[in-house]
């Protein structure tokens, strides 16, 4: 039996055929939009020209200086050993699924414990930048606090153009989230 495909199929797959490939040259390899840990958009206004730029219009004095530097080795050591204990984890869990029988409590728990170490992580290189901050003058720290409201600025901006970030209480499609339509108990 011959089955001929009408025209307005041929091009709704060749429409959806174009949509996937545009989508797919869109994005440079390697990249997964949304913001997470290692991913691009994750404190975009930290980027690497950004603290450049901070830090030569802050005009540190030696003390102020080292503390910059020890913070900066700091985060670039934890990022650097980030990729390899990321995929030390990953291998762990699926070989923890891979048993037959897993118990699937036992996942989630070392996944939870996985979570919190890499917050625990987290919480020291921020604490380093932290001391950064307390060495500053007030005038550095005004500087430095303009410095991060505009980077939020800037990627609330860039969020709401995407339709990324939706306002209090919505979903990205406009529609109530989950809080709003559950019953009150």
């Amino acid at each position: 039996m011959k089955k001929a495909f009408s025209p307005r199929l041929l091009v709704a797959a060749l429409a959806l055929t174009l949509g996937f490939a545009a989508n797919s040259f869109a994005m440079p390899r390697g990249e997964h939009p949304g913001p997470g840990a290692g991913m691009p958009g994750h404190h975009a206004m930290y980027n690497d020209r950004a603290m450049v730029r901070l830090h030569d219009e802050l005009k540190l004095d030696a003390k102020q200086e080292a503390l910059w530097k020890d913070a900066e080795r700091f985060a670039k050591d934890q990022r650097d050993g980030m990729k390899d204990r990321f995929g030390a984890h990953h291998d762990e869990i699926k070989a923890m699924l891979d048993k037959p029988g897993a118990d699937l409590r036992a996942v989630v728990r070392r996944m939870d414990e996985l979570k919190a170490e890499g917050a625990k992580q987290r919480d020291a290189v921020r604490e380093r930048w932290l001391s950064v901050y307390d060495s500053l003058n007030p005038e550095q720290k005004e500087q430095a606090r303009v410095f991060f409201k505009t980077g939020m600025d800037r990627m609330e901006r860039t969020a709401q153009q995407r339709g990324d970030r939706p306002g209090r209480g919505q979903s990205p499609k406009g529609r109530p989230t989950t809080e709003q339509t559950a019953p009150a108990r």
